[in-house]
């Protein structure tokens, strides 16, 4: 048996399986979580959001690659597991990392320090988040996808409060 620090690895084959892995991961998402992505370009990193999105009870539709506005920022239902403790409305931030290389860039997106204050009540997706270096929190799910001859190979470790998550997100995608 994998432990939780153990990476989980899975393959798939098409757009619909990318957002398949997602929408399991938003279905087990808080609000104050942080889902790291990394990949090439058209590895598969927005289709996953789309998922992403879907667990949370969002309109996948609405989601598309942040890459010229750098953030988009789309609203949970209140009725949806990530709702924020103090009964505010959770809400799905999606940021893209590629152009932001400083702290003074992060800081014009809102992102002050390892981004506490936009987290509270949010899931937060960044795209190509090891641009982000140090400002990145130290609980997350680090996201890996790569192409793969037949699909993609989607590689998830779990940091931080993740670690204890891990094993339901194991549980419904590998039972």
């Amino acid at each position: 048996m994998a432990d939780h620090a153990t990476p989980l690895r899975i393959e798939t084959r098409s757009a619909e399986e990318t957002t398949a892995v997602g929408r399991v991961v938003g279905a087990c998402c808080m609000a104050g979580d942080v889902i790291a992505l990394e990949g090439e370009l058209g590895a598969g990193k927005t289709q996953f959001v789309r998922g992403l999105a879907e667990g949370l009870r969002l309109d996948a539709r609405q989601v598309s690659s942040p890459t010229f506005v750098m953030v988009q920022e789309y609203d949970v239902p209140a009725h949806t597991p990530a709702k924020h403790a103090d009964d505010g409305e959770t809400v799905l931030i999606h940021i893209d990392a590629y152009r932001l290389r400083s702290a003074d860039d992060r800081a014009s997106i809102g992102w002050e320090g390892d981004g506490a204050s936009m987290r509270e009540g949010a899931v937060v997706a960044i795209e190509w988040a090891s641009l982000m270096g140090e400002a990145l929190p130290a609980d997350r799910l680090d996201i890996r996808i790569e192409h793969e001859p037949e699909g993609r190979a989607i590689t998830l470790l779990a940091q931080g409060r993740w670690r204890a998550r891990i094993a339901q997100v194991r549980r419904t995608i590998a039972p």
